[in-house]
């Protein structure tokens, strides 16, 4: 207990100090209603001159043990007030302030509950509930929500080597590429590494750019790309974009998604040399894939004209998309190789590192000076990313992906059945979006999944998205399909 009140610097250099605020939220966590209360209002009158938000010192620290020690907690609660107290130091309340405070506010604050620690597919809030993760950070930790191997590999590099700009050799980097090309696209071998999708995919609009010696890019309605400057302009919602005044760029054009004939339309009034692509549309478009006949026409085409294909699969590569077995990307499952693709998110097990990858022939339009990265690449990331790819293979993620989606395929088919509100059902791999009839439904059943012990906050208008980790078990789907049922029975 004195060790969670009173951090030694040497042993969690991470942690700042304990407060009192919240050693009053722990106890009315652990205990029950009536009980905790009491003990925390005595806390109060005995220790009032104790700076509720300010870290305990030493002589705080003795008094609340001697305090404690007047009331009969058993050995198990104790045991949970001081994992608690180890796991998070701040009270809730407090990091909701500062957060509120200090965010610049470029998306939603979540405020429902305050993670504080991981396990396989499940997270654990600052008020000690466990709650079944479905959104794996958009599709980020897919190995789970903590890796005790990525982290022992973390400590290691970081007592040995923590940093090393891009255009400089390092063993870290040189481990992964030994491993890696058994997992890639044939001919897709040649890698430019960066910290976030975004940035990978402004990139690669640089790379392709520069190959073709063109300025225009085709990209499709109802994508995302990120948030970045180049990665937004490519993406097509409207409200994303004319904030920065994007929304007019002549060199981007819109077609329509699955039509080939819109395609064609764009390439001869534009003449554009570049096609950028999600070949399962996420975020706006809830999870929709292209079908097999549009990608055969739109590679053929590409052929045809001499134009790039960007494929972008940071939330869609890994094993996420997987129909068969060693299907680690979506252009697998098409039977198609990009000329360039795009990956991140998963592959550094939850750690960011995202790349650009090509092939030779177009790897060598980039010249020393057109392009730099400071942190890309860098050990810290390989290692990670080394690591969670090596788990990928030896926990055969493309096969328990296989078997799951088929499982959630079979199971959202029986709910289509018994309710009208389910409009739609899509599954592929495991990205997966169910149509409820209107988003106040699919507001209610988020809601009544937290209820339950489930997280999925993820949602595109009147669908709700699914991106579980990859490693979730049939166990937790059927648990999963056993709370939507409830849920929506009882909306």
């Amino acid at each position: 207990l004195y060790e969670a009140l009173v951090n030694d610097p040497a042993k969690r250099p991470e942690r700042t100090g304990t407060t009192f605020e919240r050693v009053c939220e722990v106890i009315q966590n652990v205990l029950p209603e009536n009980e905790g209360k009491a003990i925390v209002s005595q806390l109060e009158t005995r220790l009032g001159s104790v700076a509720s938000r300010k870290a305990l010192s030493e002589e705080d620290a003795h008094k609340l043990i001697d305090e404690l020690d007047r009331f009969e907690i058993g050995t198990t609660d104790m045991r949970e007030i001081v994992n608690q107290l180890l796991l998070c130091e701040l009270s809730t309340d407090e990091v909701l302030e500062l957060h509120r405070t200090y965010k610049i506010p470029v998306s939603e604050l979540e405020t429902d509950i305050l993670p504080v620690q991981g396990d396989g597919c499940w997270i654990m809030d600052s008020k000690g509930k466990w709650y079944l993760d479905l959104d794996s950070n958009y599709s980020a930790t897919n190995l789970g929500m903590a890796n005790p191997s990525i982290a022992q590999g973390l400590y290691n590099q970081a007592k040995t080597l923590i940093s090393m700009k891009e255009d400089r050799i390092q063993l870290a980097r040189a481990r992964f590429l030994k491993e890696i090309e058994q997992m890639m696209p044939q001919g897709l071998v040649n890698f430019y590494w960066q910290n976030s999708g975004g940035e990978a995919v402004d990139k690669s609009l640089k790379i392709a750019k520069a190959y073709t010696n063109s300025r225009d890019v085709i990209a499709f309605k109802n994508g995302f790309h990120g948030r970045t400057h180049g990665a937004v302009a490519v993406t097509y919602n409207e409200k994303y974009r004319r904030p920065f005044l994007l929304h007019e760029e002549e060199w981007v054009h819109f077609a329509d998604f699955n039509d080939i004939d819109s395609v064609k339309n764009a390439l001869d009034k534009t003449g554009s040399r570049i096609i950028i692509m999600e070949m399962v549309q996420g975020e706006e478009a809830g999870n929709r894939p292209a079908t097999q006949e549009f990608i055969d026409q739109l590679w053929s085409l590409a052929r045809e004209r001499d134009v790039v294909i960007i494929d972008d699969e940071v939330q869609a590569g890994f094993g996420r998309t997987a129909l068969k077995k060693g299907e680690w990307f979506a252009c697998d499952s098409y039977g198609v190789v990009p000329d360039i693709m795009v990956i991140g998110k998963s592959f550094g097990g939850g750690y960011p590192v995202t790349a650009v990858v090509t092939k030779e022939q177009i790897k060598n339009s980039m010249k020393p000076g057109y392009d730099g990265s400071t942190f890309g690449g860098n050990p810290m990331a390989m290692t990670a990313a080394l690591i969670a790819t090596r788990q990928m293979r030896e926990m055969d993620i493309t096969q328990n992906v296989v078997d799951r989606s088929k499982q959630f395929a079979d199971g959202l088919a029986e709910l289509q059945k018994k309710y009208d509100i389910v409009k739609e059902v899509r599954v592929y791999g495991l990205m997966i979006a169910i149509h409820l009839d209107n988003h106040e439904n699919v507001e209610r059943v988020q809601h009544r999944f937290r209820d339950r012990g489930i997280k999925s906050s993820l949602s595109t208008g009147e669908y709700i998205r699914f991106l579980p980790p990859t490693i979730i078990s049939a166990g937790e789907v059927n648990y999963v399909l056993s709370a939507l049922d409830g849920a929506i029975d009882s909306l």
